[in-house]
């Protein structure tokens, strides 16, 4: 196989092709699927698991998982829910941020680690059929 056929042989076929398989692309990718589109979610590690930055879920996010119809199957995935933050300092308490005021299905950010909540999109995005996610790839 020469390199242009063996270029060929790996040359992508979609209607929509997101790089990075992070939150926003991962996301993305499933609200296309259920859409119908047909997309290719490209990451260049060989899984989720790794050191991330952020292993929370904030009340707007778990807002629109409840409108995508999936929070219950959400909540099913180990996590612990934050419903304030406070904290001491020179003696004096205060509270950061209540969580239980904001207007929304859940009143609390939830813990759970990235990896977690990527797979269970993915998984989630598998579902409608025209979503592939390819582990160990790159642009």
């Amino acid at each position: 196989m020469t390199n242009t056929e063996a270029a060929m042989a790996n040359r992508l076929k979609t209607t929509c092709c997101i790089v990075g398989g992070g939150p926003a692309g991962v996301m993305l990718g499933y609200l296309l699927a259920r859409k119908g589109v047909n997309v290719t979610v490209l990451e260049k590690h060989k899984d989720f698991f790794r050191d991330f930055r952020g292993d929370t879920v904030h009340p707007s996010t778990l807002e629109l998982m409840y409108e995508l119809g999936v929070l219950d199957e959400f909540l099913a995935v180990p996590h612990q829910e934050l419903q304030s933050i406070s904290g001491v300092v020179g003696g004096y308490s205060f509270k950061v941020a209540d969580f239980t005021r904001v207007p929304t299905h859940c009143k609390f950010v939830a813990l759970m680690p990235q990896w977690d909540f990527l797979n269970f999109l993915s998984e989630r995005a598998r579902e409608f059929g025209g979503f592939e996610l390819r582990m160990e790839h790159e642009a």
